[in-house]
């Protein structure tokens, strides 16, 4: 299984999201010395769920960072998270989530 699905399988697992994006930018930094990981190795993920709802955003990456601990530590060099509840993802715009 590759890193891609391995991390979608346990984000939808844990956190069981109303909305999911990966999106590897890992090409970008191709040039990169440090860069000898996996085509995954940047990585942003977009996601609402009612796993967010009340909670901090630093509470969130942790939980995020937490699931994905294996991954992190051996295949993805960074992460850009984009963590929001199910009211915060509604109001939001196409272009917000570009950003």
């Amino acid at each position: 299984m590759n890193i891609e699905n391995i991390i979608t399988k346990k984000i939808k697992n844990n956190i069981n999201p109303f909305y999911f994006k990966l999106i590897n930018f890992s090409e970008q930094h191709r040039h990169h010395e440090t860069n000898n990981r996996t085509d995954y190795s940047h990585i942003k993920l977009i996601i609402a769920s009612e796993a967010f709802v009340d909670i901090s955003k630093i509470y969130r990456e942790r939980l995020v960072h937490k699931i994905l601990k294996e991954e992190l530590k051996d295949h993805v060099h960074a992460i850009v998270l984009k963590l929001y509840s199910i009211n915060e993802f509604e109001l939001l715009s196409t272009q917000d989530l570009e950003k």
